[in-house]
């Protein structure tokens, strides 16, 4: 007797070496998959921070694989706000006290991620939310989109939802310029199965099918985009409160495991498992802490 549908992992034509970095970049759910991989010492980079909407991870990468490191880009994302200087394009990962600290941070992520990208088989993108806030007021001919709103006033912003062309048609012309330079990644999409549930039920469901549906059109024209079901595992497999957190907005301990296993199973062949399995128990190894008896 059967009480739910269970997704058959299908093994993928790409199988990943785990002595080769992987870079994530994204939702806080990037956050997830990349701490599987660091259990298991798989070389994980997703030091870009928290990136929820498709249009502010795309700026980011442009910026920090196409730029240089005096983009003007950079500079002018620049704010300070009770003694701490925030940028617009990132999260608070990188505020600082200073502008120069602020930009040194920036500069330090973008080295880091140059060169986990020259190393890596696969980059991972993960879309949050369609749902976009935008400065008001900026004086600048094309709409400025926040990758993070620094809880500053909501004055300060317009919100509305990114179409399915306006990802599509700005992903694929990314991916067409990231595989130019990186001949070797394949582009991993997902959308994030957390909840974005302060947009309202009908809004977090178009929110998402939004991303699905614009992550569809960018594989359709693009020949090394791949799309990973982490949404689907825990909506449509799992599909139960007790695999979310006390929340009951992001996914549980057991359910990320549950997907980091069908990931494995995905993208991993027999030697691969067997490495990341052996990972995993040297690390287990190297956190171990003795536990302490004292004599009587």
């Amino acid at each position: 007797m059967k009480f739910r549908t269970e997704y058959k992992a299908e093994p993928s034509g790409l199988h990943l070496d785990p002595t080769r970095p992987i870079v994530l970049v994204g939702s806080c759910f990037a956050d997830n998959i990349a701490g599987k991989m660091r259990e298991c010492l798989w070389n994980a980079y997703n030091g870009l921070g928290t990136l929820y909407n498709p249009m502010s991870i795309a700026k980011v990468l442009e910026m920090m694989v196409f730029g240089d490191n005096d983009s003007v880009d950079i500079e002018s994302s620049l704010f300070e706000t009770n003694g701490i200087v925030h940028s617009w394009l990132f999260d608070s990962h990188f505020s600082a006290t200073s502008r120069d600290e602020c930009i040194k941070n920036i500069i330090e992520s973008r080295t880091k991620l140059l060169a986990s990208l020259e190393k890596s088989q696969m980059l991972i993108v993960t879309f949050g939310t369609a749902w976009c806030y935008s400065l008001q007021n900026m004086n600048k001919e094309e709409e400025y989109i926040v990758a993070n709103c620094h809880k500053m006033p909501s004055s300060m912003f317009s919100r509305r939802r990114v179409s399915v062309e306006e990802i599509s048609t700005l992903w694929i012309d990314l991916c067409k310029r990231l595989h130019q330079k990186y001949p070797h990644l394949s582009i991993v999409f997902t959308v994030s199965p957390v909840r974005h549930l302060k947009d309202g039920f009908e809004g977090n469901t178009l929110s998402k099918c939004t991303l699905q549906l614009a992550v569809e059109q960018i594989r359709t024209k693009i020949v090394n985009a791949l799309y990973f079901p982490a949404y689907e595992l825990l909506c449509d497999d799992l599909r139960d409160y007790r695999f979310y957190s006390t929340d009951l907005v992001h996914p549980s301990d057991s359910a990320i495991e549950y997907i980091w296993e069908i990931f494995c199973q995905t993208y991993l062949d027999e030697n691969g498992m067997t490495m990341i399995k052996e990972g995993n128990k040297k690390f287990k190894k190297l956190n171990h802490r003795p536990i302490m008896r004292l004599g009587i």
